[in-house]
């Protein structure tokens, strides 16, 4: 048996179903900005900040992330936001905050982006998308009504990119940290590659078993029962390398974990010319 350490080979496809696309993964086009790029506003004086970030490379700037405050006869503006630039690009949506506004009668609304912690699925079937304009915080307040939106205050979050041209779709995440309603850290970025003309596979023709596992468990897939093992790669929730051993074993793959591998979960993958796939993993101690 050959023990090797594998290298990390990161991807997106939106045609398997598995967990493929994850917050916080360092995908082949990963950006670190250093030093993080600091948005923030202030009412007085009035100041209007903005970053452009590039992510799929067929447009100028795919999103565009604006920190805005300033003082009006009608109200005030107080919001850190981001917006798609690009046709093809979409933001994961989070939900809608709204407040009544007396002086005008009606509801004032605030779409607000979804976040995503690390090791979280971003291409979820679940995922709602939108490329127009949505908010990472917003204490505007016009009309009589005043808004507290702070869903991405404290800690590192990542906003969930969807690239969408013809037939061909990808995904990508970007870090931002907010350590106050005023004040947002552009961190890091990391877009996967759109997988083009690869065979969809469906996780029903894939085994893993036992799982979870204690130390050793197969893969057998039963339409191609050849596997190059040199393919095969398993990582933590947070897209960290880990070593173990594989052999084939009559027409199924043997995979023995470290001894050192702590319990809890990971994720297999498999990536050749014609398949790919993912498949979550669980260690638990013996």
């Amino acid at each position: 048996m050959k023990k090797f350490l594998l290298p990390v080979l990161l991807f997106t496809t939106g045609h398997i179903n598995a967990q493929s696309v994850l917050a916080g993964y360092q995908y082949p086009n990963y950006t670190d900005i250093n030093p993080d790029t600091l948005l923030n506003y202030t009412i007085t004086p009035y100041t209007h900040e903005v970053y452009g970030i590039n992510m799929f490379g067929d447009a100028a700037n795919d999103v565009e992330f604006v920190a805005q405050g300033s003082i009006s006869s009608g109200g005030s503006s107080a919001y850190i936001s981001v917006t798609s630039l690009n046709p093809n690009v979409s933001i994961a949506f989070g939900r809608i905050d709204s407040v009544y506004a007396p002086g005008s009668l009606s509801w004032d609304v605030t779409n607000v982006a979804k976040f995503f912690a690390t090791g979280e699925q971003i291409d979820a079937t679940n995922t709602v998308w939108n490329n127009t304009t949505l908010y990472l915080t917003d204490h505007s307040a016009h009309q009589g009504a005043s808004k507290n939106v702070n869903d991405w205050v404290g800690g590192d979050k990542h906003v969930g990119l969807k690239y969408q041209n013809g037939g061909n779709i990808s995904y990508g995440w970007i870090k931002v940290r907010c350590v106050a309603q005023d004040s947002c850290y552009i961190k890091e970025f990391s877009a996967a590659p759109a997988v083009v003309g690869i065979k969809e596979r469906s996780m029903e023709h894939v085994f893993v078993y036992p799982n979870p596992v204690s130390d050793m468990f197969f893969l057998k897939d039963i339409d191609a029962p050849s596997f190059n093992i040199m393919n095969l790669k398993l990582k933590d929730v947070c897209g960290k390398e880990i070593e173990f051993s594989a052999e084939t074993f009559n027409n199924d793959v043997r995979i023995d974990l470290d001894s050192d591998t702590a319990p809890g979960c990971y994720f297999l993958e498999y990536v050749s010319a014609d398949r790919i796939f993912s498949q979550k993993i669980v260690r638990v101690k013996k």
